[in-house]
């Protein structure tokens, strides 16, 4: 037979490959398929003329090849107890071992009723060795504490092994970042069980945590419930030491400027501070704590702003300034509508304003001791609510927007009713010198007051009360010495700021439940320099403080800090 040219050789293996790849030659692909270890040794005995049968016999047991389409499955039985494939055998063996350890495993586990580890588990990989092996637990000190009683001695590799896991989860629990709500509420009922002297207590417990409620078996991955809605509920913040860090500066990528920032405001849904000032400019900043870029920049040529609110839905920002009109800017359209005041008014300015938290109204500071309240949708006059014996220095709103409160320069408090257009309540703030700020807390327990003397007289709730008209506060604050400027509470009311614009680095923190002032913060070199503004984020993770500087510092606060 002629000798086969090295080059006719690779064309007839280029063109195999081809009618392979392209399915020229479809019929005979799977014949080829699977062979490919026959065709070498067919070539390797042509070239050596050695017969090796041994090593032939070893490549089929230690490899398997798809040689075609399926035409079976694994589920199929056999005939008289066989496969018809060595292959489906082997597995079929290492299945039926499989179910046969961890049966043995479990057998083994359901004799120890304290065993913690669920049933359902099983191990990867046991070493069948464990089960001969024998371990005196009175040969150390270290393994003594293992004993169930102390005449125990000797057990065996698999029950050393558990007590060895059960003693490591009692030195070094899971966190609670890592246990399920289900889990957390077992070990509470147990412990409440182990507690008590009565057994039949004990089974009760016991049958509670394996009869817990589907709502209570919270996976963390497939809810986000345990994280975002727990993340700080039900704690109090120490009313010692304020854990709290300063991170980049909130307006740090705009334009240096030394023209004061007058206002800033979280967006209530998003992590997004605005910032706006007497340079006429609204600006917008995803904050991050690390660089805070800005989102966009809106400028109004005709007014300075002196004040700007989100709208509780965060779609639009209302900016004012010494100017009998105002502005609206859509967010989300981003277009600027200009309102041109009010009808019926003729007020000078409508720079100081406040928007109900339901977002139907706009309360306006006028003159002659009246509140101006306008209809958010239409932007049409609502009603006035006249103050007598003064001018209107602040105003807040309860937390469903149903009243709103009024604070005049001679310190005296009303309380309206918005849609019934009337007054409710009115007391005197107690020894008030010059009224500036009145602020509400979220869940309305607390009702807080600050004067020219820089005195914030902080009330409860029984400063509503119907028959009183001259309340006595639980605490009277003078950490301060000028006029207070702003009041402004937690979102859970555990901290309230208060700070003042007249006099250098005039702010202080306090904790509400005790109301007490923080001795650790601020510190001689905090750089407050005279404070005009103070926000909140939504969830006072951040704080951000504006100033005549023209800065917006921005600290985080750890004890609201997502962990």
């Amino acid at each position: 037979m002629a000798p086969v040219s090295k080059k006719a050789k690779t064309e007839a293996t280029e063109k195999e490959l081809e009618s392979l790849l392209f399915g020229n030659n479809a019929d005979d692909m799977w014949d080829q398929t699977g062979h490919e270890l026959e065709i070498k040794d067919e070539e390797t005995k042509n070239e050596s003329g050695e017969d090796e049968e041994e090593e032939e016999q070893d490549n089929e047991e230690a490899f398997f090849f798809d040689s075609g389409p399926v035409t079976f499955t694994l589920d199929v039985p056999t005939i008289g107890g066989q496969a018809s494939d060595s292959e489906i055998d082997y597995e079929a063996e290492e299945e039926n071992n499989d179910k046969t350890m961890s049966l043995e495993s479990d057998s083994e586990d359901n004799d120890d009723s304290d065993d913690d580890e669920s049933d359902e588990d099983y191990a990867a990989w046991e070493d069948e060795d464990d089960k001969n092996l024998k371990i005196s637990l009175m040969a150390s000190n270290l393994t003594k504490k293992l004993r169930n009683d102390a005449d125990e001695d000797v057990v065996d590799g698999v029950e050393y092994t558990r007590r060895l896991r059960k003693q490591f989860n009692k030195i070094y629990p899971k966190p609670d970042w890592a246990r399920l709500p289900s889990e957390i509420k077992a070990e509470e009922r147990k412990r409440k069980a182990t507690d008590s002297d009565d057994e039949d207590e004990d089974e009760n417990a016991d049958r509670d945590e394996d009869e817990l409620d589907n709502e209570t078996r919270l996976d963390l991955l497939k809810s986000t419930m345990g994280i975002l809605d727990k993340r700080s509920a039900n704690r109090t913040i120490s009313p010692k030491k304020l854990d709290i860090m300063r991170l980049k500066n909130a307006n740090r990528d705009a334009p240096k400027s030394k023209i004061p920032i007058t206002c800033i405001a979280f967006h209530p849904n998003a992590q997004v501070l605005m910032t706006a000032g007497l340079d006429k400019t609204l600006r917008l900043f995803q904050i991050d704590g690390k660089i805070n870029p800005k989102i966009q920049s809106i400028r109004f040529k005709d007014m300075p702003i002196y004040h700007a609110e989100f709208h509780p839905s965060g779609d639009q920002i209302v900016v004012c300034g010494r100017r009998p009109f105002f502005y609206i800017y859509d967010i989300q359209m981003g277009v600027v509508d200009k309102c041109p005041g009010i009808w019926g008014r003729e007020e000078r300015s409508l720079e100081k304003f406040s928007i109900s938290p339901c977002g139907r109204y706009i309360a306006f500071l006028g003159t002659s001791g009246t509140i101006i309240i306008v209809s958010y949708v239409t932007k049409q006059w609502f009603c006035d609510l006249k103050m007598n014996g003064g001018s209107v220095q602040s105003v807040d709103w309860s937390s469903d927007g149903k009243y709103i409160f009024g604070f005049n320069n001679v310190g005296e408090v009303y309380q309206f009713n918005v849609q019934d257009k009337e007054c409710v309540k009115r007391w005197n703030d107690d020894g008030c010198i010059g009224a500036s700020v009145i602020s509400v807390s979220p869940n309305e327990k607390y009702y807080a007051t600050g004067s020219s003397t820089g005195v914030v007289n902080l009330y409860d709730r029984s400063v509503l009360d119907p028959n009183t008209t001259n309340p006595k506060p639980i605490k009277a604050i003078q950490n301060l010495t000028t006029r207070i400027n702003n009041i402004v509470f937690s979102h859970d009311s555990q901290l309230m700021v208060i700070s003042s614009q007249l006099k250098k680095d005039q702010l202080r923190i306090i904790h509400v439940p005790t109301a007490t002032a923080y001795s650790n913060w601020p510190t001689d070199r905090t750089p407050l320099n005279d404070v005009i503004g103070v926000a909140f984020s939504p969830n006072s993770d951040y704080l951000a403080i504006s100033s005549t500087s023209g800065r917006v510092l921005l600290y985080t606060l750890k004890h609201y800090a997502l962990k």
